[in-house]
């Protein structure tokens, strides 16, 4: 390439790189990525750029001297893409959102690399390295719905593209009709990204109308759990206050009655304890943390049983959709039902452990332990073992027998939370 189509490059390359800034300034408002939706995405983007990496690495060691541009200078390239990549694979790994900047960043960093390979190769007569700019600009189409920004970065590639062709090694071969494969590469890029932009637009729109569905549904299940609490549940804890008292007043009467005011009063008990589970299903879907609503829940669990219970918590929460909150809830909530009714407790600790590879949640009492049929009896366990299941976990329960107590553990892998 001669000194003026390296200095129009360069001219160039300064002018995508001014747009490119005005772009990131316009994202900057924009909300990070969801690691919900769009971990699978993340993670098959991660692999193709180690792809990009490794087709890099090959590259210089095919062509390690370059009249265009030293080895250095792709090595360097190489070196910053491995660190990038390394750095947003170690957040989807550990379940952390990725910013829809860092996105952008590295898309302008694989069409770099992708433009420098293309010069070092010979421009226009390199082996099929423009192929690359393919799934490069389908993906930056998937992450960034907005039809007019991806023609825009597309726009910016395609005329980045036309120059290298037209500069880089022997330029285009006009007799052989060589700007016409380049406009048909260019078609193509425009092509793949109105393609991958539409489709990501109705997935988005399918999103949201879902999204829009759950927040009513949330909205309904927080005016449920209140007016639970208002009116039923209250109703409940006036009922158990009156049998109390009547207790109080016929001890030392008859033993039938006394015995059928305890059994009313703890039907009682029983009743308060169940309507919790819709008061506070509704914090959850308010937006509370797991270790917050189980440290009301069993402060709520000992003023009602009077069996001390406290929740012990190692590491941090990490982000859970309401949903698997909720039924991470309903198994400590069936946990506490069965200590309260069956094993005759006088200490319950729920323990809440989350560490990288996921969380380990388990519910422990000193009672007398299960009978070797308790699976068969009841729902309970067997509504843990389902939301246990459907959470992509395992459940499991050890009890030692009479006197030994009870133990139910649930274990969540991260990719499942």
């Amino acid at each position: 390439m001669t000194a003026n189509g390296f200095g129009r490059l360069s001219r160039v390359s300064r002018l995508v790189g001014a747009t490119g800034d005005a772009v990131v300034m316009r994202l900057w408002q924009l909300d990070s990525a969801d690691p919900e939706e769009l971990r699978y995405p993340i993670k098959m983007f991660i692999w193709i750029r180690w792809a990009l990496c490794l087709a890099g690495i090959v590259l210089m060691i095919y062509r390690p001297e370059s009249e265009v541009l030293p080895s250095a200078i792709l090595l360097s390239f190489i070196m910053i893409s491995v660190v990038v990549n390394a750095v947003v694979h170690g957040r989807v790994t550990t379940n952390r959102s990725v910013p829809l900047q860092w996105m952008f960043a590295i898309s302008v960093l694989d069409v770099t690399l992708i433009t420098t390979s293309i010069v070092i190769d010979g421009g226009f007569d390199s082996h099929l390295l423009f192929i690359f700019y393919y799934p490069a600009l389908a993906w930056f189409a998937a992450f960034f719905t907005s039809l007019r920004l991806s023609f825009a970065w597309v726009t910016l590639v395609a005329m980045a593209y036309a120059i290298v062709s037209v500069t880089a090694g022997e330029g285009l071969d006009l007799a052989m009709r060589d700007e016409k494969v380049v406009v048909v590469r260019i078609i193509v890029m425009y092509a793949v990204v109105a393609l991958v932009s539409l489709i990501s637009r109705a997935e988005k729109m399918r999103r949201q109308e879902a999204l829009k569905r759950e927040r009513e549904l949330q909205r309904e299940r927080m005016e449920v759990s209140q007016t639970i609490h208002d009116t039923t549940a209250q109703s409940v804890y006036m009922v158990g206050l009156g049998v109390e008292s009547a207790l109080e007043m016929a001890r030392g009467t008859s033993h039938e009655l006394i015995a059928k005011l305890e059994a009313t009063l703890a039907l009682a008990k029983s009743a308060m304890w169940e309507l919790r589970h819709p008061i506070d299903t509704g914090l959850i879907f308010g937006g509370k943390a797991l270790n917050q609503v189980l440290r009301a829940h069993a402060a709520t669990f000992t003023s009602i049983t009077s069996i001390p219970t406290e929740v012990v918590q190692s590491g941090t929460e990490p982000p859970v959709s309401a949903a698997r909150r909720s039924m991470l809830f309903s198994i400590a909530h069936n946990a506490l039902t069965n200590a309260l009714r069956h094993s005759g407790a006088t200490a319950v600790v729920i323990a809440l452990d989350f560490h990288e590879d996921g969380l380990r949640m388990s519910i422990s009492d000193d009672g007398i332990g299960l009978p070797h049929d308790y699976a068969e009896r009841g729902q309970g366990f067997k509504n843990m073992r389902a939301s246990a299941e459907g959470l992509g976990g395992r459940l499991a329960v050890d009890s030692g027998g009479s006197g030994r107590g009870t133990t139910v553990t649930c274990e969540i892998e991260h990719a499942s939370t």
